[in-house]
């Protein structure tokens, strides 16, 4: 488990730099005009980084206690977003 944990926060912090990135050019989806999804879109693309972040610090701060099935499930929670972000995409043909 300490393994894994070690794992999944080495590839959450790997994945911090596109989501920054992301983040960064997410104000360009209004381009087209400010809609409940497009809102909807841009939140949930500013929550991967900061939940990230987020969860990082208190991922560490669970495995240094040795608590690892609690760190392993909190470092996770990103994933939460980027599925909502898929289904976002999914669900509609057009941001507009």
């Amino acid at each position: 488990m300490k393994f894994l944990v070690i794992v999944v926060n080495v590839l959450a912090s790997l994945a911090l730099l596109p989501a920054l990135y992301m983040a960064m050019f997410s104000p360009m989806m209004f381009d087209s005009g400010a809609t409940t999804r497009t809102w909807t879109l841009f939140w949930t693309v500013l929550a991967i980084p900061a939940s990230i972040i987020l969860t990082q610090i208190v991922s560490w701060v669970l495995f240094a206690k040795s608590l690892y099935t609690p760190a392993l499930w909190v470092s996770l929670i990103p994933l939460l977003f980027v599925v909502l972000l898929v289904v976002l995409f999914l669900k509609s043909s057009s941001l507009t």
